[in-house]
């Protein structure tokens, strides 16, 4: 298979992968504190790549081990805090259209910092279109505070992917395969996610363990292994065979596995302005593609 194949279709099954566990989070975040469940979906997930790569890695040079730890920090932490939050207040739905705007982000930040990266006014105008999506799907909910709060929590979730796309791409010299990268950023992640779940998390009963059945140990297995550790692996390996731009672009088809899992399975309802919505997002974040040219 030629390597530009093989990461396309490498992106394309993460992308339906991350859009399908946008439901199984939301059944999960109903069993589950918020908090110990990124703890315990990352655990598995790291414990699964270590027996995939079982051999001990030593720090690398501060600076390079500390980029790592802001890697997980964004990508791992924060992302995740933010992304079950909005799915505890909103909808799966809603949180997967919204986070596929993490790209408008990353682009954005880059400008801001003059990070090689010029924008047309075609990506302002992308963007424009993209929030107002956003913003009409929000209150196509009835704008509730509530359901407010929990996109809040998404387009929050989708800046810190932006921010992790943006450290990330600046690890591929440090001698690490991308399982091995995926381990330690898992690892500072995972780490960094305990403290706030001591704090604010709610303990969890033995007996959602021991009573869940299939419904709970499915999907949990769902988002430890396939959704984590092995989307993470395809993504990071699709970025290194068809670059971050183009593998980015796949992050567009997320909101429609997630509308559609979501009204398939949860029996969430896609309104008119769902679907318009929707549309505009992808019209916004084809400008925005137009509109972001390296410099």
């Amino acid at each position: 298979m030629q390597p530009a194949v093989k990461g396309h279709l490498l992106a394309f099954l993460a992308v339906v992968i991350w859009g399908m566990t946008f439901i199984s989070s939301k059944v999960l975040v109903g069993l589950l504190d918020p908090y110990w469940y990124i703890v315990i979906r990352f655990i598995i997930a790291w414990g699964f790549l270590f027996l995939l790569s079982p051999r001990p890695m030593k720090l690398l040079p501060k600076k390079q081990e500390g980029r790592v730890i802001l890697c997980g920090i964004a990508g791992v932490t924060l992302y995740y805090i933010f992304q079950n939050v909005a799915l505890v207040y909103g909808t799966a739905s809603n949180t997967g259209v919204i986070t596929a705007s993490a790209p408008l982000f990353t682009a954005l930040i880059l400008w801001i910092f003059g990070r090689k990266v010029r924008l047309s006014p075609l990506f302002f105008l992308g963007f424009v279109l993209c929030i107002g999506g956003v913003a009409s799907i929000s209150f196509a909910g009835g704008g509730s505070g509530i359901h407010l709060l929990g996109d809040a929590f998404a387009l929050a979730s989708a800046i810190a992917w932006g921010v992790y796309c943006i450290l990330i791409a600046g690890t591929e010299s440090y001698g690490l395969s991308e399982l091995q990268m995926t381990r330690k950023v898992f690892f500072w992640g995972t780490l960094i996610t305990i403290p706030p779940t001591l704090l604010l998390g709610e303990p969890v009963p033995v007996e959602t363990f021991t009573q869940g059945g299939l419904t709970f140990w499915g999907n949990l297995l769902f988002v430890a292994l396939c959704s984590s550790a092995l989307c993470y692996l395809f993504w990071g390996k699709a970025t290194n065979l068809i670059g971050a731009v183009t593998t980015s672009v796949y992050l567009y088809l997320i909101p429609v596995v997630s509308v559609i899992g979501s009204a398939l399975i949860l029996g969430e309802p896609v309104t008119m302005v769902t679907v318009a919505a929707i549309g505009a997002i992808f019209v916004g974040l084809f400008l925005s593609q137009k509109g972001n040219r390296p410099v």
